[in-house]
């Protein structure tokens, strides 16, 4: 069965680490999400009224080529944006959506995002990433799974989550 993993979770929660590390254990094709929002900035500007959407439409038909390609594919998502139910939406009419839950402190979430190369990332201020992560934490979701990635990365607990989670659904 084809599947999309969605990895829910504030800025610098560890969603794309987490999506490589399945992609190494487990053979899930990790698609990173940002780089096309960064893409479409660039070429229409961050303050355009269509960022947003064309952001995600983009995201979308990259996200189901990758599928047409692999068996799973996980991604990355804060799930604060309102256009992020429309996404999930267009994802389940190909394929079963699994929501992966991220979960760390707003503290060490801005820890990494200091500590990352800033050009693979949009750039916000502090003030932003604390208002996005905000949105971030309160997003309710029918969880799959839930990761709690707080303190140092656990790649083995991660795993065996994801594989349960594989396994069980």
């Amino acid at each position: 069965m084809k599947r999309f993993l969605a990895l829910v979770g504030p800025k610098g929660s560890g969603k794309s680490t987490i999506g490589r590390l399945l992609e190494a254990e487990l053979g899930i094709h990790f698609f990173r999400v940002e780089p096309l929002f960064l893409e479409v900035r660039e070429r229409m500007g961050a303050s355009h009224p269509d960022y947003e959407r064309t952001g995600f439409e983009l995201t979308v038909q990259r996200l189901v080529d990758a599928l047409a390609a692999h068996d799973a594919v996980s991604f990355e998502s804060t799930g604060a944006s309102s256009w992020f139910e429309w996404q999930l939406a267009h994802l389940r009419e190909v394929a079963r959506v699994e929501l992966v839950r991220v979960v760390v402190g707003p503290e060490q979430c801005l820890e990494r995002i200091r500590g990352r190369d800033a050009s693979l990332h949009i750039p916000v201020s502090d003030d932003r990433i604390a208002e996005i992560n905000a949105i971030a934490a309160r997003v309710v979701l029918p969880w799959s799974a839930e990761i709690d990635n707080r303190g140092d990365l656990d790649s083995a607990r991660i795993v065996e989550v994801v594989r349960q989670l594989l396994e069980h659904a």
